[in-house]
């Protein structure tokens, strides 16, 4: 078998830095979200009230809900630069392996859509549907990294398509994962709206009546079911998971 010479676009020092950049920007994407939680609980959404500047400067005065909010766009524009490189560098010396350039390509669509509809959520102070879907892009960025990832793990396209399986392990993992990211944006936005203590009882809304009586009660309802779906739906695939590891031990 001959192997393929190493050239200017596979040098694995390049591929090397690919995968340090995917890397920094999934720990940077996940930092950026925690920022972005920060920034609510803390009250600080309109730290800045303009954008893309704030207080009409790139580096304005740091009190304390400002220096919050500035620190969560900033993390957003290193996120956004480093993505950037990533496309360039993808596309400069790995265009042979299609599927990076191409969830590179939509990464950057998407971090260019989140930085817009983050300044979107600024101008029409607070909106929670806009607020929701920025996070909901956010979690999509982190997902694509972690695809672009594997792309430069895998030697070739067919041990790529080898390993993903659609089994049961997978399907059970991948139900779990959906109901928890729903759950996660469905209490975001229950806060958002003002309905995170609406409902008072518990597994009801209120202890008299099994449904709740305003818009506000449904929004925070409907958190509790998806809630209490991905706790089933997370035990069914921990029980699978660790089942076929016991019976792995034991044959």
């Amino acid at each position: 078998m001959v192997s393929k010479p190493i050239t200017k676009t596979n040098s694995p020092n390049l591929v090397s830095i690919l995968k340090f950049l995917i890397i920094f920007a999934i720990i940077d994407c996940i930092l950026q979200i925690s920022l972005g939680g920060f920034v609510r609980v803390s009250g600080s959404g309109l730290g800045c009230p303009d954008w893309p500047l704030c207080f009409g400067k790139i580096i304005p005065p740091m009190n304390y809900h400002t220096l919050i909010e500035w620190g969560h766009r900033t993390s957003g524009v290193i996120l956004g630069l480093t993505i950037s490189v990533i496309t360039l560098l993808a596309w400069a010396t790995q265009r042979s392996n299609v599927t990076l350039v191409v969830l590179t390509t939509f990464n950057l669509i998407l971090v260019i859509t989140v930085g817009g509809i983050g300044g979107a959520v600024v101008l029409t102070e607070l909106e929670p549907s806009l607020r929701t879907l920025h996070l909901f892009l956010a979690q999509m960025i982190i997902l694509v990294l972690g695809f672009s990832l594997i792309t430069l793990l895998v030697k070739s396209p067919e041990s790529l398509s080898r390993n993903i399986k659609l089994d049961k392990y997978s399907i059970t993992m991948g139900l779990a994962a959906l109901t928890i990211i729903i759950t996660l944006l469905s209490g975001s936005y229950a806060v958002w709206k003002g309905a995170g203590t609406v409902c008072s009882a518990w597994p009801f809304c209120t202890s008299e009546s099994i449904f709740p009586k305003s818009s506000l009660g449904w929004i925070h309802m409907i958190h509790r079911g998806f809630s209490y779906i991905s706790v089933v739906v997370g035990a069914v695939a921990c029980y699978i998971v660790i089942k076929a590891k016991f019976n792995n031990t034991i044959s």
